[in-house]
């Protein structure tokens, strides 16, 4: 790699994503562990995830931003070693009400990922730019993923709390790794905190494609929430039963969507980031639809899962290369405003999922998500008629 980034650097950097993005998803193959452990219902156990992600989206407004004005290796370390620490604290909560607190706090320290991407783009050659952070990407699909084979695992064998015993420890490690593993860089805005946090506003303001792939982000990911959210409960009940273990297997096979992130990356470079997206709507829509009439069929929900995953994805790293493209100053500026997006409308989803399903169970929520993604194409085909009119 060109500008002073390594493949090894690159691998580290999407390793790194995955590991630290699984902290925010070790609880949702557990719901209904924690569910009897506490002595509470599949829908106020529900508030777990969804107040990790709010954390998490509130981290990413207030916190990612400092990329563009702190050094950013110091920065890593600081969240990861703080997100550890709380990833050990939850393991003596006493209650639900204390587990969604230190959730929340975790998911709000739990940044570093998302730091990853931008601090990404600005090394890589500009030629290659949609291929490394495709790669890099990648880790943050295979994090939240890999999260749930690792928690079903872990919890069936050595109990839930052993989950988060395992992440703290792989945060702390990890932060003493990035010291010699990745290389120091040099901040580019100069102004005060307050001032970065108003041209963040500005961005948001002054450039309509900001606005649009920010809420696109939003409606697709609180698509995905509500699935991967309720999917746990379509599997524990009828006709299926199935242990927290073989649940968690469950997300090997949204890793092979990951594996599309680097070739889909390739593509956006090459054919640009539309046409990417609407490869990416094209499947999300497609796995839905397979899933509304797969209540009772394992192969269904096997083959949307894969699709499901696949077309989040595959939007997801096209979205962010748009972006990116805009201003190499404003990267980690850019990236807070589409991820704190992002990770709202995951949030969201994981509400509006559970909800869905006490009303209809799987059907309903797999409804929700087809309606989900078409509101999402309208809005990217509207865009795209905006700018055709535009003069040039």
């Amino acid at each position: 790699m060109q500008k002073g980034l390594s493949r090894f650097q690159v691998i580290f950097m999407m390793l790194t994503c995955a590991f630290v993005v699984g902290n925010l998803y070790y609880n949702q193959p557990l719901l209904g562990i924690l569910a009897r452990d506490f002595g509470v219902s599949e829908k106020e156990i529900s508030i777990i995830p969804a107040f990790t992600l709010i954390g998490y989206a509130l981290g990413i407004l207030f916190l990612v931003p400092l990329g563009d004005m702190l050094e950013r290796k110091k920065l890593l370390q600081v969240s990861m070693s703080i997100a550890g620490l709380l990833a050990i604290a939850l393991t003596w909560s006493p209650s639900v009400s204390v587990l969604a607190t230190l959730s929340f706090l975790m998911g709000f320290c739990n940044i570093s990922g998302t730091v990853l991407i931008p601090f990404s783009a600005n090394l890589a050659h500009p030629s290659e730019r949609g291929k490394v952070v495709g790669v890099v990407l990648s880790g943050i699909l295979l994090g939240s993923l890999m999260a749930r084979t690792v928690a079903g695992f872990m919890a069936d064998n050595f109990g839930w709390r052993s989950v988060f015993l395992l992440a703290g420890a792989v945060n702390f490690i990890l932060a003493i790794m990035t010291q010699w593993a990745l290389p120091s860089s040099e901040a580019s805005f100069k102004g005060s905190y307050k001032n970065l946090l108003i041209s963040s506003w500005h961005l948001v303001r002054d450039y309509g494609i900001v606005r649009e792939a920010a809420i696109m982000g939003a409606i697709l990911f609180g698509s995905f929430s509500a699935f991967w959210t309720t999917l746990t409960f379509l599997l524990e009940g009828e006709p299926f039963h199935y242990s927290a273990q073989t649940i968690g297997l469950f997300g090997i096979l949204g890793m092979i969507g990951a594996l599309a992130a680097p070739l889909a990356g390739r593509y956006s470079d090459k054919k640009g980031a539309a046409a990417t997206i609407r490869l990416g709507l094209y499947f999300s829509m497609g796995a839905f639809a397979l899933l509304a009439a797969s209540s009772h069929h394992i192969w269904g929900v096997i083959i949307g899962v894969l699709l499901l995953d696949l077309g989040i994805q595959v939007a997801h790293i096209s979205n962010q290369a748009r972006l990116f493209s805009l201003s190499e100053d404003a990267r980690s500026r850019l990236s807070s405003i589409y991820i704190f997006a992002y990770f709202v409308g995951g949030s969201l989803g994981s509400i509006i999922g559970s909800q869905l399903w006490a009303w209809g169970k799987w059907p309903a929520v797999s409804m929700g998500g087809l309606v989900f993604c078409l509101i999402s194409a309208v809005i990217f085909y509207r865009g795209q008629k905006i700018r055709r009119l535009l003069p040039a």
